[in-house]
């Protein structure tokens, strides 16, 4: 569970050049719709996505944090409504839906809360069974309330801790300041705390949750009128309610300002903030276009990181109905002064402002926007959202209602709303600067351990869910991927779709940058990566940008490529990944630039709390010498030359090595046909490299403490090197153990305890990492510093009792279901299903070693695991890193 609205504006940063933006307005796929109003008001829209047998259902209730009367009361309703109801209680409703492997969460934002189930489409009934439990009826007990309230302050700390995430929520503050889009929608410590109780979250839940202020999207392989029915039957009965008056919304005119932070990142943020036009507006499918055109990798914004100014810079809109907030931010190296990079981005506004937009990046910008038609479809989670989105939030009949309006927008009016909105005297800016102390030193012994272990209560699964347990097995193979070797050693695999008229392109070369990189030379491998979109020996990084534009497609390279085109033009767009993947120009000019940037970046991460925790880690785990302790610096990245970048791509990207997956519409043969015609003539230069490195001594614990400047809450790693390999009998059974402990959230053991009981954590995650030779597994959580220690003690005293005693059967049953019922779920998009058949070719298993995992995992026993914890897992022997505040 989560408040969306900001962390979807700030992660943009955090991760510095990624700028990953959620695109709320793209259309939806051409897919089977039907939809229904119940006599009640309750609108239902269901989307028939056959791309596997997979079903997302996600209500949407029109109230979020416009609607509150106290800070973060929207976001508390939204995490009671996970703890139980007149006829469900919380452990029935997690274990119900947990039982079929499915995900589910909730998120709010300013005009809706949305809550959503992704499960195997034969469980649509349990999904829409455990949504009506909490439909009418909720609890809201004050000692839920008192457990719950644990699990959502540490979320808020967690966001307290992000510097963007601070400065941001001033602007936002500011910049709608006195209308409800201004209101607190995460919620603060003390009203958690002292404000907020029972009967005020009854009052809001109470007055908003009805279901003629409801939008039931359900995307998938489900039939549309049989679905209709179902809800009809379940929900039909639930009463309309008058709703209360919403709050007005009246924008009182910008006072600029400029709001400073500390920060604990390896760069400089700069943020500008805007007002753009809302939903409402007759000028919103304008400014949406021209956040496109600003946006675009060949414009003048995107071009203050090409040319080295900036580590990454973006546009970002988040929209409300009577407007949006508009943000130009970038990352910029620490010595850099943030005066000058708020400079640099005015400039870029005002360049367009006084010559206005160019107006092929208008056409392109439309083309892409449109062509997102199809492109919404290879996602069934993702086209459900779009369409909540579209339905709940914007009050459009479907995604694609603002095709109609895209098409109308000018260059004119682009421009006119750059000018008229896009105001430098009202600014209101922020900056927030690293204040990292650059250390990191052993720390935070161990308190006393307490082997305590609370009683996991968990009670019957109700009747409509009993079902899953009793006729469990492995799923049907839904894929028929066909493997293919090319002339010059690469392998295809093609898996054909026709849910869509796209097709996505997923590539990797084996390849270890840490074994293969020269001597002294670390660095050169991440070099050689971003001089690759610079340019080609047929275009330059603007002319083959263009190029892409003509026919909506997006590529990115490296020894993990990738190409999402539409159909139509995929021999184009492989003749274009080609062009960019094996004939980059590899200019002087542009080596200068990269690897200053490059260099700049090794310097300002040597001090940042994330970098001293990673090699903090690696050095703990591995022993001098290995390849694992070895980073790049400086030092290292100033030493390499243009030649050695020409060197390490020659020997390092060969055919040899490399798998291709592609999945969408287009045939085998047409597939092979394209890829042999433009990656054939690639050749492979010496001996095949040996990429993987040797086994080691397992681990001595130690625990680290990294402190990060402006952090509230601490961030643990509990990490160990463990002996399982991929192929050995017990990594089925190591799989089973893992999902016992962290999956199925609340049902799971780590989660029951450590949330639902104490609310020592927000979340906490465990897995494996195994390779050829070498395996680690993995904790982790957040807490607040004092309870660094006592989460650690449960975890470990958990860990010994799986060691000692057999899990409990229905515990154990219900772990392989929501295994058992994720193999489906992986393979619920384009992305899911590359990943998977690219994950498997690139390690040397068959292609269904999805099944073959699910059949072991159905025969695991209480025996095996239990035999496979003892032999593999060393509860006392973590290395233990925390960063953030000294834990106590």
């Amino acid at each position: 569970m989560k408040y969306l609205r900001i962390r979807s504006m700030v992660a943009v940063l955090t991760a510095a050049a990624a700028f990953a933006v959620s695109c709320a307005h793209a259309p939806a796929a051409n897919l089977p719709v039907t939809r229904a109003t119940l006599s009640n008001g309750l609108q239902i829209v269901v989307v028939h996505d056959p791309l596997a047998p997979v079903v997302t259902t996600m209500i949407n209730y029109r109230v979020g944090s416009n609607d509150q009367f106290l800070p973060g009361l929207a976001h508390a309703t939204e995490h009671m409504m996970f703890r139980g109801s007149k006829t469900l209680s919380s452990s029935q409703l997690m274990d119900a839906v947990g039982v079929t492997g499915g995900d589910f969460n909730a998120d709010t934002q300013d005009q809706v809360t949305q809550y959503f189930f992704t499960v195997p489409s034969q469980y649509l009934d349990i999904a829409l069974r455990a949504e009506r439990s909490r439909a009418t009826g909720l609890m809201m007990a004050q000692s839920q309330w008192n457990q719950e309230r644990g699990a959502i302050t540490q979320e808020v700390t967690s966001d307290n801790s992000n510097a963007i995430y601070r400065i941001f929520t001033k602007m936002q503050t500011r910049l709608v300041a006195g209308t409800p889009y201004a209101r607190n929608g995460l919620g603060t410590r003390y009203d958690f705390a002292n404000t907020i109780n029972s009967p005020q979250l009854l009052r809001f839940y109470k007055a908003w949750y009805h279901p003629n202020n409801a939008v039931y999207v359900i995307v998938g392989d489900v039939d549309g009128p049989a679905t209709v029915a179902k809800v009809k039957a379940l929900f039909g009965d639930i009463p309309a309610a008058k709703l209360p008056a919403r709050a007005p919304v009246v924008l009182h005119p910008i006072v600029g300002a400029v709001y400073h932070d500390s920060s604990d990142q390896p760069f400089t943020a700069v943020l500008l903030g805007y007002r753009m036009p809302g939903y409402d507006s007759a000028d919103y499918a304008a400014g949406q276009i021209l956040d496109d055109v600003l946006n675009s990798q060949r414009g003048n914004m995107y071009a203050l990181a090409a040319t080295g100014k900036a580590y990454a810079a973006q546009f970002v809109v988040q929209s409300y109905p009577k407007t949006s907030i508009a943000i130009a931010l970038a990352a910029v190296p620490v010595s850099t002064k943030p005066e000058d990079a708020d400079g640099w981005l005015r400039a870029v506004i005002e360049g367009y402002k006084k010559t206005g937009v160019p107006t092929d990046l208008v056409a392109a910008a439309k083309l892409r926007e449109i062509s997102q038609l199809e492109f919404a479809g290879n996602s069934i989670e993702g086209l459900a959202n779009q369409w909540s989105q579209a339905v709940a939030v914007q009050h459009l009949s479907s995604p694609d209602s603002m095709i109609a309006a895209y098409q109308k927008v000018t260059v004119a009016d682009v421009n006119r709303v750059l000018r008229e909105y896009l105001d430098n005297s009202k600014v209101v800016a922020a900056y927030a600067v690293p204040k990292n102390v650059g250390k990191a030193s052993a720390g935070g012994g161990m308190m006393k351990e307490d082997n305590s272990i609370p009683p996991s209560k968990h009670e019957a699964l109700p009747i409509w869910a009993q079902s899953v347990l009793k006729h469990l097995q492995v799923p049907a193979q839904t894929l028929s991927p066909v493997s293919m070797k090319l002339s010059n050693g690469i392998r295809l695999i093609v898996q054909s779709e026709g849910i869509t008229h796209t097709v996505v392109v997923s590539g990797a070369i084996n390849s270890n940058a840490q074994i293969q990189q020269p001597a002294g030379k670390d660095g050169v491998a991440d070099i050689a990566a971003t001089l690759l979109p610079y340019g080609t020996t047929t275009y330059d990084r603007v002319g083959f940008q263009a190029q892409l534009d003509q026919i909506a497609a997006s590529t990115t390279a490296g020894t993990n490529f990738s190409l999402e085109v539409p159909s139509g033009s995929f021999v184009r767009g492989v003749q274009l990944l080609a062009n960019e993947e094996l004939q980059p120009a590899f200019k002087a000019d542009d080596f200068s630039i990269v690897q200053r940037q490059e260099t700049q970046s090794l310097t300002d991460a040597a001090q940042s709390p994330d970098h001293l925790a990673a090699v903090a880690l690696q050095n703990a785990l591995y022993p001098l010498g290995d390849p694992a302790r070895r980073f790049a610096s400086p030092q290292t990245a100033g030493a390499v030359t243009l030649d050695d970048v020409k060197s390490y791509y020659g020997s390092v990207y060969r055919p040899d090595m490399t798998t291709i997956v592609v999945t969408g519409d287009v045939t085998p043969a047409a597939a092979k046909a394209a890829f042999e015609r433009y990656f054939g003539s690639w050749k492979a230069n010496g001996p095949k490299p040996n990429i993987y490195p040797a086994a080691v001594p397992l681990n001595k614990a130690s625990s680290i403490y990294v402190p990060a400047t402006g952090r509230v809450q601490a961030a643990t790693q509990l990490v160990e090197l463990i002996g399982v390999r991929r192929t050995d009998p017990s990594f089925a059974d190591m799989s089973v153990a893992n999902s016992v402990l962290t999956g199925g959230f609340y049902s799971s053991l780590l989660y029951h305890d450590l949330r639902e009981v104490h609310g020592y954590v927000y979340n906490v995650n465990s897995g494996m990492s195994v390779g050829r030779h070498r395996a680690t597994f993995s904790i982790g959580y957040g807490s607040d510093p004092q309870k660094v220690t006592p989460a650690q003690d449960q975890i470990v005293a958990i860990l010994k009792s799986l060691q000692k005693a057999p899990i409990e059967a229905d515990r154990l049953l219900r772990s392989k279901a929501l295994l058992m019922g994720d193999v489906p779920i992986q393979i619920s998009s384009y992305d899911g299903v590359n990943g998977l058949l690219l994950s498997y070719a690139t390690r040397g298993l068959p292609l269904d070693q999805n099944l073959i995992d699910a059949r072991r995992e159905l025969k695991a026993t209480t025996a095996s695991i239990r035999a496979a914890i003892a032999k593999w897992i060393r509860p006392n022997g973590f290395v233990r890193v925390v960063t953030g505040p000294a834990s106590k």
